[in-house]
């Protein structure tokens, strides 16, 4: 249970839409995680604590910090439309990758595949994903080993 209490910490950091939908209704928990009472009770008091909105912030940019470090054009490009589009791709992907260029190309790649399937963005978008992608993947691909899994699935 002691690792259904972790994950549900880690999943509700690192999701907002989770924490209001405990707040709206604590069974939520119990539904996706084996819980004790103890832990159960302490997971309905961090979530309704005020400081979680701080924690979930903290988290967000955290999974934000290799986009703006490695594809800032892109970012500034996409305005306003940033927001929601870091929103549907962080719940496709709600984990993160702790190396900075794989998350940056996963992202690209997403953002590239939502573009193709018709999400509109901002004319100037495309030249500016396009040229900072490749830099992004001629960066993972000198990074290390680490990452030829990665780039050949």
């Amino acid at each position: 249970m002691l690792v259904d209490f972790q994950q549900a910490l880690a999943d509700l950091t690192a999701s907002p839409e989770l924490c209001n939908a405990v707040r709206a209704d604590p069974e939520v928990l119990a539904a996706r995680y084996e819980l004790t009472e103890r832990e159960l009770g302490r997971l309905l008091a961090i979530v309704r604590h005020p400081g979680m909105a701080a924690a979930c912030t903290v988290y967000r940019m955290n999974r934000l910090a290799p986009m703006a470090l490695n594809i800032r054009g892109t970012i500034r490009a996409l305005g306003h439309a940033l927001g929601p589009l870091v929103d549907d791709y962080w719940r496709e992907y709600p984990r993160g990758h702790a190396h900075f260029f794989i998350e940056t190309d996963r992202f690209c790649r997403w953002l590239q595949r939502h573009i193709d399937a018709g999400h509109p963005v901002a004319p100037e978008v495309l030249p500016v994903l396009a040229r900072e992608a490749a830099t992004v993947r001629d960066a993972l691909a000198a990074s290390c080993v680490e990452a030829m899994p990665y780039l050949t699935s």
